[in-house]
């Protein structure tokens, strides 16, 4: 007989990347035909604000969902897979998840899907650090998405007790080139800590050196005011710079397709940004900076650019450099498309997962 394995995640919307890997982890063939799977939902449908926030709602539905998931484990125990949240209202949810189920005899694993648990972590006072110590000690293994990654764990979970389990993303059906020579594409939500305000200026300075570049830029933005000054600068473009709304399907299929390259110069840390995966599967060259596994995913020099912080002038400088020339360019995107056919399709991200829940189940 196959195990039970209870997958605890949000699902879209709002789209965000703990909530899209939950719904690929579902979805994954190989998973199930391994295991008994089963998904225990946390999703909360409000807006991207209210992720990870302390306020009535989110108690409210923490307090509702442990109750319904101390039920869901009756029976013979299995393995719990969770992602790891990043603040501390969600962490506090997960390690009584970790624990409900600990007691009741279940393997449990967690996932990070970012890179700021340590630091989360030592900014705690010191009896939440060790509560929070505790809790991840009952933990049977806790994966990270890149041996870069590792570090940032070191302070909670035994390295013994870590593995590394990257991301993958489905192949978008494209011809692996793309179809633009002049357009770069943002994509993914319109915040400061994705290094939009700097990709923005970025291409100010661009279309000021190359006239006939245009730039889109896509997704949300929660910051009203943000949003508002992002379409404004756009507007005394000519039309040179756009701003627009999140997409997704056959839309962010075609962004894709017809874009030269991506730019994602991240701030604050990553773990391995989905978005950087979709334009390398697209066959797009990538302009990124080194945060999380990004540096160890896009290849310095051969599938784009990764810079050590979101510099305007250098992002620029880099921009300008492909697309003056289409023979670089078209050398990284066929080097972006093979990278990620051999380390980062959804195929394997979902062997690679099933593979590590195997080992934790068969450990004693």
């Amino acid at each position: 007989m196959k195990r039970r394995l209870v997958v605890v995640g949000p699902l879209p919307p709002p789209h965000h990347g703990v909530a899209v890997s939950t719904s690929l982890v579902l979805q994954g063939d190989e998973l199930r035909r391994r295991f008994e799977v089963e998904h225990f939902d946390t999703s909360d449908h409000r807006t991207l604000q209210n992720v990870g926030r302390w306020d009535a709602t989110n108690i409210g539905e923490a307090l509702t969902a442990l109750g319904r998931f101390a039920i869901r484990l009756r029976g013979a125990p299995g393995i719990v897979y969770l992602p790891v949240s990043q603040g501390l209202p969600g962490l506090t949810r997960d390690t009584l998840f970790i624990r409900i189920a600990s007691a009741r005899g279940w393997k449990v694993v967690a996932h990070l899907r970012g890179s700021e648990l340590g630091d989360v972590y030592r900014r705690q006072p010191r009896v939440i650090r060790l509560w929070l110590r505790r809790a991840f000690g009952r933990l049977d293994s806790l994966a990270v998405l890149g041996e870069s990654l590792r570090p940032a764990v070191t302070d909670v979970v035994p390295a013994s007790k870590v593995a590394v389990v990257p991301n993958g993303t489905p192949d978008p059906g494209l011809n692996g080139q793309p179809q633009s020579t002049e357009r770069a594409l943002f994509l993914g939500n319109l915040l400061p800590r994705k290094g939009v305000v700097e990709a923005f200026e970025a291409a100010q300075i661009v279309i000021e050196r190359r006239p006939n570049a245009r730039f889109v830029f896509v997704g949300d933005c929660p910051d009203e005011s943000l949003g508002r000054e992002l379409r404004l600068r756009a507007q005394q473009t000519q039309g040179r710079i756009a701003v627009r709304s999140a997409v997704t399907g056959a839309d962010k299929l075609s962004l894709l397709a017809s874009s030269a390259f991506l730019i994602f110069p991240p701030v604050k840390p990553e773990g391995q940004p989905r978005v950087v995966l979709e334009a390398m599967a697209a066959g797009l060259p990538v302009i990124a900076t080194d945060r999380g596994a990004i540096a160890e995913t896009v290849l310095d020099g051969e599938c784009g650019y990764v810079l050590r912080d979101p510099d305007p002038l250098e992002l620029a400088e880099r921009m300008l450099r492909l697309l003056d020339d289409p023979e670089l360019r078209s050398s990284m995107s066929r080097a972006a498309r093979s990278r990620y056919l051999a380390h980062f399709t959804q195929g394997a991200a979902d062997r690679a997962l099933a593979d590590w829940l195997a080992r934790v189940a068969a450990t004693t």
